[in-house]
Order: C-alpha cells, then sequence, then structure tokens
C-alpha cells in the first residue's frame, strides 16, 4: 500500500482546512451585504425625494412665469395639464400655456410642452393622506379649495390631448372654470396616476385665487 509522505498529508489537510469557512466569516459577509443593501435603498429614496424638490420648484416657477406673463402682456393665460392622451406616459405629466389672441379670438399655445419625470406624477385628485397631514392638522384652510383636476369641463388641445386649465387674468388672479372658493389645489407626488397607496413624500401647490401667488406645503 502505497502511503503519502506526513509533510504532504499535512499540506492536503491545510488546503482543505483553508477552503472551509468559519461561521464569524459568514455572518461578516451578511453583515456587510445588509448595510450595502440599506445604502442602496437609503440612496434611492434620497434620489426621489431630489427629483420630487426639483420638479416642486420648477412648476412653482412656471405658474409665477404664467401669472407674470398675464400682466405684463395684459392678456389671459392659462395653464393645461393633460388628462388623457395617446401617450399614457403622458397623463398627469405633461404641462404647457396658452395665451389668448385678441386678433384670432382665441387661445394660442406660448410655450413647449414641459414634462414630469416618470418617477412623479400630478394626483388626479385630492389625496386623503394630503388632508391628515401635519399641515392639515395645523391649520385645516391648507387643504381648502378648488382641486385644479377636479372641476370644470376638459378642452382638447391642438396635439389631441385632453387638458384640464386654470386661468390668470390681466391683473394676475387666478381661477378655475366651476370654482368658487379662495384657493386652488394641485399635488404632485411620486408614484404613477392609478396607484391607490400614498407615499410619505409629496408637493402640495395652493394658488390664492385674488393675488394668483402659490404657495407650496410639504409633509
Amino acid at each position: 500500500m502505497f502511503i503519502l509522505p506526513r509533510d504532504s498529508r499535512q499540506r492536503g489537510a491545510g488546503r482543505c482546512r483553508r477552503k472551509a469557512y468559519s461561521l464569524v466569516e459568514l455572518l461578516l459577509v451578511i453583515s456587510v451585504l445588509a448595510i450595502a443593501m440599506g445604502l442602496v435603498t437609503m440612496s434611492m429614496g434620497s434620489l426621489r425625494s431630489t427629483s420630487l424638490t426639483t420638479a416642486t420648484r420648477q412648476f412653482a416657477d412656471y405658474v409665477n412665469l404664467c401669472r407674470s406673463q398675464a400682466i405684463a402682456r395684459h392678456t389671459a393665460i392659462r395653464i393645461g395639464i393633460v388628462e388623457d392622451s395617446q401617450n399614457p406616459d403622458d397623463r398627469f405629466r405633461r404641462y404647457s400655456a396658452w395665451a389668448w389672441d385678441k386678433r384670432t379670438r382665441e387661445f394660442v399655445q406660448i410655450h413647449e410642452w414641459k414634462r414630469l419625470s416618470l418617477d412623479l406624477v400630478f394626483a388626479p385628485r385630492l389625496p386623503e393622506a394630503v388632508k391628515e397631514s401635519n399641515y392639515a392638522l395645523r391649520d385645516a384652510s391648507a387643504v381648502r379649495g378648488d382641486y385644479w383636476l377636479g372641476r370644470g369641463k376638459t378642452q382638447v388641445a391642438e396635439s389631441g390631448e385632453r387638458v384640464r386649465f386654470i386661468e390668470f387674468s390681466p391683473a394676475g388672479r387666478a381661477s378655475i372654470e366651476d370654482g368658487d372658493l379662495r384657493n386652488l389645489l394641485i399635488v404632485m407626488r411620486p408614484g404613477d396616476a392609478e396607484a391607490t397607496t400614498m407615499p410619505v413624500n409629496w408637493a402640495q401647490f395652493n394658488i390664492d385665487t385674488l393675488t394668483g401667488r402659490v404657495r407650496i406645503h410639504r409633509p
């Protein structure tokens, strides 16, 4: 019978021992993976929050721009949000502005279409979670108003989308068809139009009908 030399057997046993992992090493690997997954989740949440913050600022600036142009041009200007479109990704995401043309006696689109990113949407109706937010509990008037996408009739734009408008007068006042309250409300949130659950973060825009000024609420 052939017998390996002692030093060869020892080297073989050492190789076998080196192939195994101790319980401490496995726990260490699992801990590192858990931390990495947590960092990835936090990073994605931070990116969504940054996207919402940027879009909130851009939309508020756009509303203020249209109000200023209505005053400067001394004409009515409408801002419209797409409510229905052949492209489902455009629903409650695309928006633009139209100005009253005194010569043609009709509203003419004055800006290119703007669009929220696919991770954001204008809520089709005022979410119940907004009514129960901390700022609403502190001041109930913050969520009292006519919801932009819930009043009046939709109109068809030149591109075929069905659009729902608010309108700024030459004096800078804001109005909505069939609206009768002091504030006009619209909510921007992460997700899609069909989502039934409300995220923990959103932006609510309140437009004062008398002054046309925009106020933003965040949870």
